[in-house]
């Protein structure tokens, strides 16, 4: 008689249990199942279990799979760029100043698409405040909206892909082997004649690879599951940089690519339609300016605020002459900050100083209130976007204790009164990020949606407000402003 197989027990048993089974499975292993009998390939093939594959990575599920006919097809098409909508958050290297995206899926189009967010600053003015008339105050009521005319990636389910490497000479053997993995999508993302852009993955840089001196994305003092280099020879097309595998796939960084080609008018029809036959043979020819910039996500804990850390999240600054910034707030748990950089040693005598109580007859109360409040830890603020002076990725203040050990006073002035004020220090430098220093300065923490510093060298006070993403990205644009709720 003969043996009986894993496959054939397997269909013994009633298809609703045989697709409970299924339904445990990633869609790597229902491809492999797929493989073991026509039988099971029917069962691995149902939309049923290819449906909630496609909405795990989406925070709103869709229950359409058009422009495909299945949601297996339109997993297929997009795999393995899911995580761009998983994560949504994307913020890049280009220096100084960076680039804010936000990634979703467009179910009209079946497209994956990642739109920057700008902001402007809105009306403004200016004010002397109440206890230092030498000291102004900057109001900062930014509108946050995203460029939803022009994305930064555009992923159709039919994008073209090319290699977009040579692979015929003895000196191209350390090139990435070709595979789907490697490959860059181009996108339709300009309507500018020459210019071209596109899509393709990074493989994650193994931590035992990473040193003090490694140049990687995001930076250090930013936790991430993985990092990847943003240094190359190559322009990022070796083995090293580019992924072979599935495995090798990084679910937290990509890069996109911008260049022009200049080869007479442009053609009819989709604008990279004249570039697919060199492709194909294994390049996109001469290109001019070209840019590379590399784009990474952030931890969920890190910026989500809960009861024990209400300030996390992403933030919109006012940076004066330089505009509206983007920055993460977070604040990391007792026993897992980062060290201090050193460059704020020279504080030690400002973060160990006494308290500067309120002098007004409401001082008692507000002490009362402080105490019986009691946040803690530290607070720090990282720019996603910067400037020539403090460039993205770096750190624009660090508050080291938000409690009793860094508390200086319960704020009794009209415009923020009832704000807990704390030591903090802010991170300034010349133009080009020369000579970085921290400076004493105070945080004013008017609300959970609403900070102040107070850069004590200069004389003045400026914004920081939350950023409502889920807002973001139902509408478009959110207005922002400074509220008068203390928390």
């Amino acid at each position: 008689m003969a043996r009986e197989g894993p496959a054939s027990r397997l269909l013994a048993l009633p298809a609703e249990l045989v697709q409970h089974i299924l339904a445990q499975l990633e869609p790597v292993d229902l491809a492999h199942v797929a493989q073991a009998a026509r039988v099971l390939a029917a069962h691995a093939y149902d939309d049923q279990l290819w449906h909630p594959l496609v909405n795990r990575h989406l925070p709103h599920p869709i229950h359409d799979p058009r422009p495909l006919r299945t949601y297996r097809d339109l997993f297929v098409a997009h795999q393995p760029r899911w995580f761009l909508p998983q994560h949504r958050l994307w913020f890049s290297n280009s220096s100084p100043h960076g680039k804010l995206l936000l990634a979703r899926y467009d179910a009209q189009r079946g497209s994956i698409q990642a739109h920057t967010v700008s902001a402007v600053r809105g009306p403004h003015t200016l004010s002397f405040w109440e206890k230092n008339q030498e000291v102004i105050i900057h109001s900062f009521n930014p509108r946050v909206s995203l460029d939803l005319e022009k994305p930064v990636v555009s992923l159709d389910v039919d994008s073209p892909a090319t290699d977009h490497q040579p692979h015929h000479e003895p000196s191209d053997r350390a090139y990435a082997p070709p595979s789907q993995y490697s490959k860059e999508y181009l996108m339709d993302t300009t309507d500018t004649p020459g210019f071209y852009t596109s899509f393709s993955l990074c493989r994650a840089l193994p931590e035992t690879a990473i040193t003090d001196s490694t140049a990687v994305w995001p930076p250090m003092r930013i936790p991430s599951a993985s990092r990847v280099r943003t240094e190359s020879k190559d322009g990022f097309r070796s083995a090293g940089h580019r992924p072979t595998r599935l495995s090798d796939v990084s679910q937290t960084a990509f890069r996109v690519r911008r260049w022009a080609e200049f080869n007479g008018r442009r053609a009819a029809g989709p604008y990279f339609a004249s570039h697919l036959l060199s492709a194909a043979h294994g390049g996109m020819g001469v290109h001019l300016n070209e840019e590379l910039a590399t784009f990474a996500t952030l931890p969920l804990e890190m910026y989500t605020p809960t009861p024990e850390k209400p300030w996390q999240g992403i933030w919109c600054g006012d940076y004066s002459g330089h505009g509206c910034e983007f920055l993460v707030v977070t604040q990391p748990d007792k026993g897992h900050e980062s060290p201090l950089p050193e460059g704020m040693g020279g504080l030690r005598h400002w973060f160990r100083g006494g308290r500067r109580d309120s002098t007004s007859s409401n001082s008692s109360y507000a002490s009362a209130q402080e105490e019986f409040r009691n946040p803690s830890g530290r607070l720090e603020a990282i720019k996603l976007t910067g400037d020539p002076n403090i460039p993205r990725g770096h750190y624009t203040f660090i508050a080291p204790d938000i409690g009793p050990g860094g508390y200086l006073r319960t704020a009794d002035e009209e415009i923020f009164r009832g704000a807990r004020v704390v030591r903090s220090a802010g991170h300034i430098a010349g133009r080009g990020f020369v000579e970085d220093q921290y400076t004493p300065s105070q945080l004013i923490m008017v609300s959970h949606d609403t900070l102040a510093q107070f850069w004590e060298g200069y004389g003045h006070i400026s914004h920081f407000q939350r950023v409502d993403l889920d807002a973001l990205m139902r509408h478009g644009v959110v207005e922002l402003s400074q509220g008068r709720e203390v928390w």
